[in-house]
């Protein structure tokens, strides 16, 4: 804070005109195009503070990839029908129940830290990382059980799904070819799959507003999810908020392509996992190693785009209680009052 008078009159009345100028109703691209720019003032504290959950989100996918998908894919070749589906619901239980609180953890913790800041930025406050990663240490039990109810919720349509064609497949095994039960059960499964993962993006857009909800607000995991579908809801003449996550999901998963093939493109082109195997081949943990080195690409994703789909949620929670509840008023009021109060006090 400058002790000349005149430039702290100036910056903070820029301050202010900036909190102002972020506090007021968005339309989606608006959202985006704030959330990018916030991104890019704030985006090496993010990833900063996010490396450490970033890391657990990768452990969660190699788990699913070198343990659980194997087998959902390759079973025993003299296994009967009824393994076979027990093989799939035990992969199944374990990418869920193990693999996925693992991914929650970390993204519990990074979207707590992201939430604080960009709400410290959007109401015109420095944002202070050492705060707020107090704050994500203390809040972090309650946002894992808004995420893992999330997470059970938006996964049983596909769960579901998975055991029709399990079962569809045991039904092939036991019956004539010419059968068209069992193709028709796998058919409604193929169905029902789909249709688990239209509804997996759905429930996750009505609920993308429960983390900052609960960190925000302090609220429980039941409130958290209310509140959100709450806030996200159509009223009156202003239109459900659901519109801005869905083209989040688009805008991420483009990130998503683009970054992962450029790093994929820069592998081959100086074809480092050649290079990396003949470095490493005098050690007997070779393929441990290999297969880490096989994760960078999905670690860079996780971790550069977390702090994007947390940046923007928040940036909507703050839009949507703008446009329904009148938070920027309640702002200006709180404004004036502060005011008046140092005005006081110096009298």
């Amino acid at each position: 804070m400058t002790s000349d008078p005149v430039s702290r009159y100036l910056s903070q009345r820029g301050a202010k005109f900036d909190r102002k100028n972020r506090l007021r109703i968005m339309n989606t691209s608006e959202v985006l195009d704030t959330a990018l720019r916030i991104y890019q003032r704030l985006g090496l504290t993010f990833l900063r503070l996010t490396v450490a959950p970033a890391l657990l989100c990768l452990a969660s996918i190699g788990f699913v990839q070198n343990y659980v998908l194997p087998g959902l894919f390759l079973t025993k070749s003299n296994a009967s029908p009824g393994q076979l589906i027990a093989e799939v619901a035990v992969a199944l239980a374990t990418a869920v129940f193990v693999g996925g609180p693992l991914f929650l953890l970390g993204l519990s913790y990074s979207s707590s830290l992201v939430v604080s800041l960009v709400s410290d930025y959007m109401e015109g406050r420095t944002p202070d990382p050492e705060l707020a990663a107090t704050n994500a240490r203390a809040v972090l039990p309650r946002l894992f059980l808004v995420n893992l109810k999330e997470l059970c919720l938006s996964v049983s349509g596909i769960v579901v799904a998975t055991g029709v064609m399990a079962f569809g497949g045991y039904l092939t095994s036991v019956t004539s070819q010419t059968d068209a039960i069992a193709g028709a059960v796998a058919l409604v499964g193929i169905i029902g799959f789909v249709a688990g993962a239209i509804i997996f993006l759905y429930i996750i857009a009505c609920d993308a507003l429960a983390a900052p909800v609960a960190v925000l607000e302090e609220t429980g995991n039941r409130i958290a999810s209310k509140r959100s579908r709450e806030l996200l809801k159509k009223f009156g003449y202003h239109p459900s908020g659901t519109g801005v996550i869905w083209s989040l999901y688009s805008l991420l998963g483009f990130m998503a392509i683009v970054l992962s093939s450029g790093i994929y493109f820069f592998f081959e082109v100086l074809n480092l996992s050649d290079r990396l195997a003949s470095l490493l081949s005098f050690l007997p943990a070779e393929q441990i190693f290999l297969r880490a080195f096989d994760l960078v690409p999905s670690f860079f994703v996780v971790w550069t785009l977390m702090p994007v789909w947390a940046t923007v949620t928040t940036i909507v929670y703050y839009e949507r209680r703008i446009r329904l509840e009148g938070f920027d008023i309640d702002a200006l009021a709180s404004e004036i009052a502060k005011g008046n109060r140092a005005i006081g006090a110096e009298l």
